[in-house]
């Protein structure tokens, strides 16, 4: 009994001095003077109050580490062992090629149940002696270390294995659909199932048809049944499946599937396909229109110019049931090739100031526009022109082919609005019988009326083309519609309406010359009233 208990002294009195005894000091107490502070950071015995339990750093063989490797371990750094603190088999030459020491990882300190650190070296340094940092609450960590330092660095990364049963699986899987497809293709599908399920949307294959027989047999079922969509995945089908000219002499036999390959070919924006089945099918009038169209979309106005005229040459003048296209065609391809100069000519002008475009600006640029509107434009800012050039009105009219009512109108509206009365009475001036002169309208004066109103003309500009109205009924009713009491005034005089005359005559302001007028024709005695 008492020799245990002397073996208990002596392993408690072993581990009592194999302690470091350090004592704590408060830097910033006040009995500590600067000398002390000095001797204390010189002799690295410094603590601080903010740690919670002691922390020793001892070797194996009870012997304190040193400052450098005390430091290091607590950063949780890697310090390779001095050579004063290596035993003399550590320190030969041929040990210097030697890994350093590996830090227990703090998710591993953790999965121990314990905060400490430990460093220890490969099982190789047999010779090199470990470190160990421990507390007073973690003393038996010595007793976890040694289970963990027997444990490689292979054995905490985890290796990949790699198994060959992806692989396998995979090519399992490629047997059995193969051996699926060649199941399918040993099956016999019918038209007749396969169109009903594309009709009721359940799942189905077309690649099980291989002949050309089969192929048109389900083209034929899809056409019996009367369902568009069905017709046009059977249709692409052959195209893909079948070949070009065998493809389009079946589709000529078929009218019904050709409009559903038309229809569809169209919704897609495939015209060089469309064009070339139109061309095919001998639809020249409707190829001939689809090249047009896309003539005119071209974003580019000489690109379009350039188009227009391939087209014409194309597809509009070796065709005699299309002469009157191409004349349309050779029309807008020639307004096209007006407008480049004049808008190219009128835009420098503009720039240049002139004062006709100062006082009017231009709007829009003529590129592009009807040629209604191009007339009115030339009408408007190049009336006085002469035929030989291109921005003469009376050239655009001959070339053209415009009517004289189309003319008439279109100048008329554009000399009113620069309130051009003498040009105005100059268009509708026709010469007469041994070189007189007369007023003459194509459109009639109740147009020119109408035209001259809307631009507020003056009232005896308006009235003097009143009084050329044919007709006392039709006369009177424009001149009241327009105001023009003078006119009014002279019709009813004219129709010898005293009472009509009389009602009229009170409706008029005061003063004003139209009821003077009135006055007058009541007070006269020459005239025959109707009773």
């Amino acid at each position: 009994m008492s020799s245990l208990r002397r073996e208990s002294q002596d392993e408690e009195e072993y581990w009592m001095k194999s302690r470091v005894n350090k004592s704590k000091f408060n830097l910033f107490d006040d009995n500590v003077t600067v000398e002390n502070a000095e001797e204390l950071a010189k002799s690295k015995k410094l603590l601080t109050q903010f740690e919670d339990d002691d922390v020793d750093t001892v070797n194996w063989d009870d012997t304190p580490v040193s400052s450098v490797t005390e430091s290091s371990a607590i950063s949780g750094h890697v310090v390779p062992p001095s050579a004063s603190s290596l035993p003399k088999s550590a320190s030969r030459p041929e040990s210097r090629n030697v890994p350093p020491y590996m830090t227990h990882s703090r998710s591993q300190s953790e999965s121990f149940g314990v905060t400490g650190r430990v460093s220890f070296t490969p099982s190789s340094l047999e010779s090199v002696t470990p470190t160990v940092q421990y507390s007073k609450s973690q003393e038996k960590l010595h007793s976890l270390t040694s289970s963990s330092s027997a444990r490689s660095l292979e054995d905490e990364i985890p290796s990949f294995i790699s198994t060959s049963s992806g692989s396998k699986n995979l090519e399992e899987e490629i047997q059995y659909l193969k051996r699926a497809l060649k199941k399918a293709r040993e099956l016999k599908f019918s038209p007749e199932d396969t169109i009903r399920k594309m009709i009721l949307g359940e799942p189905y294959s077309l690649e099980v048809f291989r002949s050309k027989e089969e192929k048109l047999q389900l083209l034929d079922k899809a056409i019996q049944v009367h369902d568009g969509n069905a017709i046009t995945a059977v249709i692409l089908f052959l195209r893909q499946t079948i070949k070009p000219s065998l493809f389009n002499l079946e589709l000529q036999r078929r009218p019904v599937a050709i409009n559903h390959y038309l229809s569809y070919l169209r919704a897609h924006y495939d015209f060089k396909e469309l064009g070339d089945v139109l061309g095919m099918l001998n639809r020249t009038e409707e190829a001939a229109i689809l090249k047009y169209k896309q003539a005119i979309s071209a974003p580019d106005v000489r690109g379009k110019m350039n188009a227009l005229r391939g087209c014409l040459k194309a597809h509009f003048i070796h065709e005699p049931d299309l002469a009157h296209e191409a004349n349309l065609v050779e029309q807008h391809a020639a307004l096209l090739e007006r407008q480049w100069p004049i808008e190219d000519t009128d835009s420098k002008s503009e720039a240049q100031g002139n004062p006709l475009f100062r006082q009017f600006p231009r709007k829009v640029s003529i590129l592009n526009m009807p040629l209604i509107t191009t007339l009115y434009y030339c009408c408007f800012y190049h009336g006085r022109d002469a035929e030989n050039l291109l921005t003469s009105p009376f050239a655009i009219k001959k070339q053209h082919q415009l009517s004289d009512k189309q003319y008439v109108w279109t100048a008329l509206s554009a000399r009113s609005r620069l309130k051009q009365w003498t040009g105005i009475e100059e268009l509708l001036t026709a010469k007469g019988w041994f070189g007189s002169t007369k007023k003459v309208s194509v459109i009639g004066f109740d147009k020119v009326c109408e035209i001259l109103h809307r631009t507020s003309a003056p009232e005896e500009i308006l009235s003097k083309y009143l009084r050329m109205i044919d007709g006392s009924e039709r006369r009177l009713n424009i001149a009241r519609k327009y105001k023009c009491h003078e006119v009014v005034v002279e019709t009813l005089v004219y129709l010898r309406d005293r009472h009509e005359l009389q009602v009229y005559a009170s409706k008029l302001p005061p003063g004003s010359l139209g009821l003077r007028n009135a006055q007058d024709a009541l007070r006269s005695s020459t005239i025959k009233w109707k009773t």
